[in-house]
């Protein structure tokens, strides 16, 4: 008996092909791998996700800031209307007894009651179910409870210097037209006058009137020596000048 015979009854594996055995084989010198690069060396394995060496896939993906998913609190809705179809006056309303009327689904973890509807029935309401403020109040005037708190008003902030400032600036405003009022008293512009007009220059109030009349003076004098002047003119000249022409 020879050993290949006693192999030869065992499991059939494939022949492994022997490279660098010559050129005649076709896979002789670089034993099939190319004379150069990564993948000409031993032990050069293929990295999870590469592409051949381009941008891989889970790199050219958008990443758009942060995600909220994992942390945020999803509320399966009921509104008042179901609660008056599916609960009986008295019941408490919770997540169990909605998953078991079919008004949310299995695996659903809180619930909130909407105002939606109209309620007649006095039920109470868990302290786990969140509820609106106008389901609130449905639920309070037929005669029901609620556990949950309402939730608390949040305070003012707090004024800043310039709020401050802002809100003593009309007090501020009425002083000054006070002071201006009391200026256009004393002689400056008066309270009410047009904006092209400005005040006499002394300070009078009778100093406009004053000049007005000053004025009217000295034209009617300018126009009495200019009609004086006029007959001392002697006619002559006219008809010297008539018989030259």
């Amino acid at each position: 008996m020879m050993i290949n015979d006693v192999t030869a009854s065992g499991p059939k594996r494939p022949v492994r092909f022997r490279v660098g055995r010559g050129p005649g084989s076709g896979n002789g010198k670089t034993c099939g791998r190319g004379q150069h690069g990564y993948y000409s060396r031993s032990g050069a394995p293929i990295r999870l996700g590469f592409q051949g060496g381009t941008m891989r896939f889970f790199r050219r993906l958008p990443r758009r800031g942060f995600n909220n998913k994992n942390f945020r609190l999803d509320w399966a809705e009921i509104n008042v209307a179901l609660l008056e179809k599916h609960f009986q006056a008295g019941e408490t309303v919770d997540l169990k007894a909605a998953i078991e009327r079919g008004l949310v689904r299995g695996n659903a973890e809180r619930i909130k009651i909407l105002g939606w509807g109209e309620l007649t029935k006095a039920l109470k309401l868990d302290a786990a179910v969140n509820v609106s403020g106008p389901a609130r109040t449905k639920i309070v005037a037929a005669g029901g409870s609620v556990a949950m708190p309402p939730p608390k008003k949040r305070p003012p902030p707090p004024q800043k210097a310039g709020a401050k400032a802002k809100a003593a600036a009309p007090e501020a405003e009425g002083d000054a037209k006070a002071a201006k009022a009391a200026k256009g008293a004393k002689g400056g512009k008066p309270e009410g006058a047009p904006k092209g007009e400005r005040p006499p220059k002394s300070g009078r109030p009778d100093a406009g009137a004053a000049g007005e009349k000053k004025g009217g003076e000295a034209k009617a004098g300018g126009e009495k020596a200019a009609a004086k002047k006029k007959a001392d003119k002697p006619d002559g000249g006219d008809s010297a000048g008539k018989s030259k022409k």
